[in-house]
């Protein structure tokens, strides 16, 4: 297992174009129609997910999307996650990471990713925010379970889509890429795409944000560490410039290939969770899945203008969204930006300094 500082030399370029197009099924067409123009608004507004403001919303009809990014070293730099809303990171074989993320209110640039197999927990997801579940693969077990959750995703590994391609010089499974932009547009003009967005539910944002909150104290930090096991370390740094926190990982700081810009995030919001190891549906290489358990309470913290503040989760049922408060009882608001999600094992360590 390669340590998580890693890198890749061969990464995708800016804006790569595609060179050559997998064939789709005769239900999908390779070429949507470009998304329609919204209609002109008298200024900005606030995107639901994250409150950042955008020119206009995504036309009716557009949802927004879940798509699973890998994060192995050899996946660096990944492309577009600072064009994501919302980032979720999750442990999956072995307590490595794989990121979730939600677009909805932003454009991406090129190609998206890498994009990789869907696990779990991708269920709780799509219940909670209701937005498009977008893969390559899954094992076995996971798409029974897809089923009997009644679950619809775009699986790329099907073949029946045209928005997944290989690209550059990484070794497979590293290299799986989508144009998301071309994704988007066919959930309005395809009829075989529009069906899953429309099997995705209205969106539901997962956070409370509003303008100019009004946020308990906290104890300063400058640098917030994750560890999920042994050898699997990321962190996040308060840069006072920027007003955000950047992100690392394993002692190396994280940029999107896409935009070129540092991966950062206005607020970064901690779950502590359990987690049990199902044995009966390893990997291809043998190594047992996760199991995340996102019903349920529990303990976290919210990191937010260089402090951190203590809060607590509680989700009911499966229907139900995660409800986040402060230690106070009152509810957990953010200020508007980006936000990343960390579901974090109470097996592993959390530490600020």
């Amino acid at each position: 297992m390669l340590l998580s500082g890693g890198r890749s030399a061969g990464t995708p370029s800016a804006s790569p174009t595609p060179s050559s197009t997998p064939v789709p099924s005769p239900t999908v067409t390779a070429s949507p129609t470009p998304s329609p123009t919204p209609s002109p608004t008298s200024g900005p507004v606030a995107c639901p997910l994250n409150g950042v403001p955008v020119p206009s919303l995504p036309p009716e009809g557009e949802p927004a999307l879940i798509v699973q990014i890998e994060n192995h070293p050899l996946a660096r730099p990944t492309r577009n996650l600072t064009n994501a809303d919302i980032v979720i990171e999750a442990t999956v074989e072995g307590d490595v990471t794989r990121f979730s993320a939600v677009f909805y209110c932003q454009p991406t640039i090129g190609l998206s990713g890498p994009i990789r197999s869907a696990r779990y927990y991708n269920i709780d997801l799509w219940q909670q925010i209701h937005a498009l579940t977008v893969h390559f693969g899954a094992s076995h077990e996971a798409l029974l379970r897809f089923k009997a959750a009644d679950l619809r995703t775009m699986n790329g590994s099907t073949g029946a889509w045209p928005y997944f391609r290989r690209y550059g010089t990484a070794p497979a499974p590293h290299n799986l890429w989508g144009d998301l932009q071309a994704l988007r547009a066919a959930t309005l003009a395809n009829p075989a795409a529009r069906s899953l967005a429309q099997a995705a539910g209205t969106l539901r944002p997962p956070f409370e944000v509003e303008a100019d909150p009004q946020l308990p104290d906290g104890t300063p930090v400058n640098t917030v560490t994750m560890r999920t096991n042994s050898y699997w370390t990321f962190s996040w740094r308060w840069d006072a410039d920027l007003e955000a926190w950047r992100r690392s990982d394993g002692g190396s700081p994280d940029t999107d290939a896409a935009t070129g810009k540092p991966i950062t995030a206005t607020s970064v919001v901690v779950q502590r969770i359990t987690e049990s190891t199902v044995y009966t549906d390893p990997d291809p290489a043998g190594n047992p899945r996760r199991d995340l358990h996102l019903v349920g309470s529990g303990t976290g913290a919210l990191y937010v203008n260089g402090s951190a503040i203590a809060v607590r989760w509680s989700r009911p049922s499966a229907s139900a969204l995660t409800t986040w408060t402060y230690a106070d009882g009152s509810p957990m608001v953010l200020p508007p930006g980006p936000i990343w999600w960390e579901l974090v094992p109470v097996t592993g360590a959390v530490t600020n300094s």
